[in-house]
């Protein structure tokens, strides 16, 4: 991936217009369906701006997603208050979320990771930077106390981060639909969370968890 520095205002914009055009053509046409050229068209810059700043098409869906995933989380983590549960909860529904905005976009890159090898940049962006993002509040949370003495935040977040992506899978072949797929998320996140807690911290997953019915 290219490293962007000290864009201008106009070059912002001219790279958001391509990112965006970019996941349009993923969502209309598929992972495999996406045209350089035409993305160039939406986006409303020539196809050699759009190669002189995104060499290959795997390059760009890359970095459209990447910038997707980073507009979520600078949103999770203002309203945050650091690594936790409660910021793991706010990622978990904020990813439900951006599902429900962009079904079709989210459908494609579903199929496109189905098909995906270990080490492909898409398994990264999607499932081993999750993981490691997980990893991080599971420690936070063992050192302040709130696990069970013994728990491997390791597997813990391994267990996390594989009940999640099944919530998008059964969306994805049609078990569960839109409408369930947020509340489908957030309960497995918190049945699966809830025995590995002590004290005042299990006691508000369980209320969070009795609030979403």
């Amino acid at each position: 991936m290219q490293k962007v520095k000290s864009l201008t205002p106009k070059q912002e914009d001219r790279r958001h217009r391509i990112l965006s055009a970019a996941r349009d053509m993923v969502a209309d046409h598929g992972y495999e369906g996406m045209v350089m050229s035409q993305v160039a068209d939406r986006a409303g810059v020539s196809p050699t701006t759009l190669y002189n700043l995104f060499n290959t098409k795997d390059q760009l869906v890359m970095e459209s997603l990447r910038e997707l995933m980073a507009e979520s989380a600078r949103e999770v983590i203002a309203g945050s208050d650091g690594p936790g549960w409660r910021y793991l909860y706010e990622t978990q529904k904020s990813g439900a979320a951006m599902v429900v905005r962009s079904p079709a976009y989210a459908d494609a890159m579903l199929v496109a990771l189905q098909r995906a090898k270990a080490g492909d940049d898409l398994v990264t962006v999607l499932i081993e930077i999750a993981a490691r993002d997980l990893q991080v509040s599971m420690d936070a949370m063992a050192e302040r106390g709130e696990l069970r003495e013994g728990v491997n935040t390791r597997e813990l977040a391994i267990a996390v981060n594989g009940v999640y992506w099944s919530s998008f899978i059964l969306w994805n072949k049609g078990v569960i639909n839109l409408l369930q797929l947020e509340h489908a998320v957030l309960m497995n996140f918190l049945s699966l969370l809830i025995p590995s807690t002590v004290g005042e911290t299990r006691a508000e997953l369980e209320a969070t968890l009795a609030d979403l019915g």
